[in-house]
This record gives structure tokens, sequence and C-alpha cells, in this order.
């Protein structure tokens, strides 16, 4: 087939899982070959090719790949079905095995896309490319100039991981870690605020452990201090860091810098020490406590989310007691919740599990603790003012969304347009959400 002169290619693209997938779709709708007479859709429009960028987190996240790989095949018979990303990654021989697969790329492979699209559309059987992790794995950087659809862009910074949680298959999924040099990062930046964007998200896998691999090392901290001095008109937050990467250098940043979002997303995981020690995460309770309390002492409107995992093997209900009593005091603003899913090939996935009814109860406790937590916090923010960015959705007619610097959504008056930097005094709630009349633009950097 000679793709030159041939028909346009239609391709949809579909991310679960992590703002880094979110990026490294990107960095897969940049890198579209072009010899190709390439077009993206939407992912339920009729297309030649639909790309899962998929996620290995849970078991729900490989189910729900499963279930949108089949689901298309059905509606489009014809069409090319490919998997790739975490789950492709590291269960491919089980891909494999399901029919309606006609691609599954590692993480390798993924970016190569130039290379195996036209190979792929003139396959007569699944193609299969997956290859491991070397020790010495580099940061594969590529630029992207947009990020479809979205009023803020994620900048990945580092990727992969060198510890070995009892109960995560990242650090096989996606590798050693392994840090993008500073020049890149800035570089990075600076297409994307050519583009419009005013907010980034700096992300990573472990994010705190950002340029030990680098020769000479750097740190989170020295990279962060170049790009929040490099960019002062421009907007940063972090995506998600551990309790005890939390200390007085990074928190000094936010005291400094008012360019950097009063903001914090914890990996907690848990509140039980005992827990902890069959996670084995890197800190206890007591540091994670500290950490928690050094960063909510910057302002009493600094935001702190959490992920917390419920019922992990073993969890007794002293043990959640633990979790429970520490959520309850930590100065939280609100949490994410997950249900423990075993992973295969982990230590966690052989350990004594937890009945799934107390599981099911235990995860309605926690996240009824996060409304009353996230209410209390968003109540304080009323009658102050506070930077935000202006979204493209919300429920309430002639209103759209704005995120603010410490993660809340406020209501505003439609007539501010997505992407806007505005300040806003939110008046109260209505509907269960946060309101505001009184918004203005943004002056100065």
């Amino acid at each position: 087939m000679n793709h030159e002169t041939a028909r346009t290619v239609r391709i949809a693209f579909q991310t679960l899982g992590c703002r880094l997938n979110q990026y490294d779709t990107e960095v897969m709708k940049a890198r579209l070959p072009e010899g190709l007479r390439c077009v993206t859709v939407p992912w339920n429009a009729d297309a030649d090719v639909y790309v899962l960028n998929s996620c290995t987190v849970t078991l729900k996240a490989d189910q729900k790949c499963r279930q949108l790989a089949r689901a298309v095949k059905r509606r489009r018979p014809g069409a090319r079905v490919v998997v790739t990303g975490c789950y492709a990654q590291t269960q491919h021989a089980a891909l494999a095995a399901i029919p309606e697969l006609d691609g599954i790329f590692g993480l390798n492979e993924r970016e190569d896309i130039a290379d195996w699209l036209p190979r792929l559309l003139d396959a007569r059987a699944p193609l299969v490319e997956v290859a491991g992790f070397e020790p010495d794995t580099p940061f594969r950087a590529h630029d992207i100039a947009e990020f479809s659809g979205r009023t803020r862009a994620y900048v990945k910074v580092q990727d992969g991981c060198d510890l070995s949680c009892s109960y995560c298959l990242i650090h096989i999924a996606r590798g050693p870690n392994r840090s993008r040099p500073v020049t890149g990062i800035l570089r990075q930046i600076e297409v994307l605020r050519e583009s419009g964007y005013g907010e980034l998200v700096l992300a990573g896998v472990h994010l705190g452990s950002y340029g030990r691999d680098l020769d000479p090392p750097g740190s989170l901290v020295a990279m962060l201090s170049e790009v929040l001095d490099s960019f002062p008109d421009m907007r940063f937050r972090l995506s998600s860091i551990h309790p005890n990467e939390v200390r007085a250098p990074l928190l000094a940043l936010f005291e400094r810098h008012g360019n950097l979002r009063p903001y914090l997303h914890i990996s907690l995981q848990s509140g039980s020490d005992s827990v902890l020690r069959r996670m084995r995460r890197p800190y206890d309770v007591a540091s994670a406590g500290r950490a928690i309390a050094s960063a909510a002492g910057l302002s009493p409107h600094f935001g702190i989310g959490a992920d917390v995992i419920v019922g992990f093997p073993g969890e007794t209900e002293a043990e959640f007691a633990d979790t429970h009593g520490f959520i309850e005091r930590a100065a939280l603003s609100y949490l994410h919740v997950f249900r423990f899913s075993p992973r295969p090939d982990t230590p966690a996935a052989a350990m004594r599990p937890v009945h799934t009814e107390t599981v099911t109860e235990r995860s309605r406790i926690l996240r009824e603790l996060s409304r009353e937590k996230r209410l209390a916090f968003e109540t304080g923010m009323i009658g102050h003012r506070h930077e935000a960015t202006v979204e493209t959705d919300c429920p309430e007619p002639g209103r759209r969304q704005a995120t603010t610097g410490n993660y809340a959504s406020v209501a505003v008056p439609e007539v501010w347009e997505p992407g806007a930097m505005v300040v806003v005094t939110p008046a109260g709630f209505r509907d269960g959400r946060l309101y505001a009349d009184d918004v203005s633009p943004v002056t100065g950097g």
C-alpha cells in the first residue's frame, strides 16, 4: 500500500490514568508520521486507528482498557485497535490473547509511532512490540506545543521509579528513575508559553527523586527554583510528592515565589505505621504528619490533598482506626481514596486480603471524611481573594468552573474565557459548589 497517495488516516486517542500518560499521548500526536495524512478525531468518532494509552495501577484500570478496546472493535470492526502504556508494558502476553487488538506497544515503543503506525496499517497479524528497560535507560524528551482540550498543560520532568513498594508495578512498567535536564524543561515550558498556556503542572512518577540520575546530580528544589525564576509570568504546580520529600527547602520556594501554586498532593497511602511497613513506603506516620503540618503552616489557605489506599492486605480495625484518626487530625483539604487492588507478581498480591464488604465500608467512611474536610477548607476560603484558572466546564448554566491555586473549584460567570487567569472572591455555596461573582483579571507577574 502506498501511503503517500493513500486516503487520510483518522486516528483516535484515549488516555487512561495519570498526568504522565496525558503528556505521553500528546507526544504521540506530535510525532505522527509525516508521510501519512493523519487527522486526530474524538474517540467516539469513526476512525481508522484507535490508540488506548493504558494504565495498570488497579485491576479496574486494566478492565476499563479491555472494555474500551472491545467496544470500539464492535463499533468499527475494520479499524485497527492499539493498546500502549503501562498495561501493555507489564502484561503484553495477556493482551496478545485478546482477538480485538491489532497492536500492542510498550513504553519504549510508544513514542515511535511514526515507525509502527505505517506497519500497523499494512500488517496481516497483530504487532506485539514490548522491550524491557535497561538500568541506564535515558529520559526520552520530546517537546509538545499543545494539550488537546485543556486550559493547563503538563510537563513531564521525571519518569520511572527506583522504589519497590510491595503493591506497585510502576517501577516495572516505567523503568528506573530518570530525569529531564533543566535546559530541556525550560525549552518545553517556553514552547507551551508561546502556545498561550499560563499554568503548567510539573509531573513525574517519583517527582522527589528528580535529578539524582543526572551528571552532575540535581534536585527538585534546584530545578523548580530555576523554572520559577525563568518564568515569573507563568503559574506552576507540582504533581504528587512523597511526604518525606516535603522539606524546608521546598517549602521555602512557596514563600519566595508567588507563581508557585499554594498546593501539594501528598502520596500518603496510609496513616498506620504497620501498614506503611508492609507497603514498603520510605516514611512513617510521624514524618508524614510533620510534612503536612509544615506545609499547612505556610497559609490557612494552603491546599493539601492526599492519596490513601483502603483495605491493604491484613489491614486490621485498629490499623484503619489509626489511618482515620491521622487523617481526621491532619490539615488535609481532601482525599483520593483507592481500594487496594492486587497487582500481578507483587508481594502484596500474595498477602491476606481484607473482606470486600469491609473495604467498601472503610472506603465510604474515608470518602465521607474527605467531604467534611473539603467543606471545611472551602468554607474558610469565602470572602478571601484567590488566583484561579478558568476551565471549560461547569454544570451550572451561565457559569464556568475556575480552579484556584489551592485546587478548589469555583463557579464563575461565563463571560470569562477558558484559560483566563483571574482573581476570585468566593461568596458562598450554591448546589454544593463554591461560587464567585467578584472576579477580576490577574495583573502583573
